[in-house]
């Protein structure tokens, strides 16, 4: 199993440079990480994807990749510290 971190990064950031909006960019980058990452554990049990679900601690996280959380922003959202 061999993963190409820097494709995945590649695409990350491609992806972050065309979306218009939050959704448009968790669209992308999830099938990135569905097809670069998650597609490389063939036979591998793993914990089903979520997106936007609750947790017990009340948080609704964009996406849930068994323990992994990921938070997407709109593009151009974070370009301030105030919003970091």
């Amino acid at each position: 199993m061999e993963i190409d971190v820097d494709k995945v990064w590649a695409g990350i950031r491609e992806a972050a440079s065309i979306a218009r909006n939050e959704e448009e960019l968790r669209i992308r980058v999830s099938n990135i990480i569905e097809n670069e990452v998650i597609s490389k554990f063939e036979g591998v049990k793993h914990a089903p994807i979520k997106y936007e679900c609750t947790l017990i601690s009340g948080v609704r996280p964009d996406a849930l990749y068994g323990h992994v959380i990921i938070e997407y922003k709109a593009p151009g959202k974070l370009s301030t510290e105030r919003e970091i």
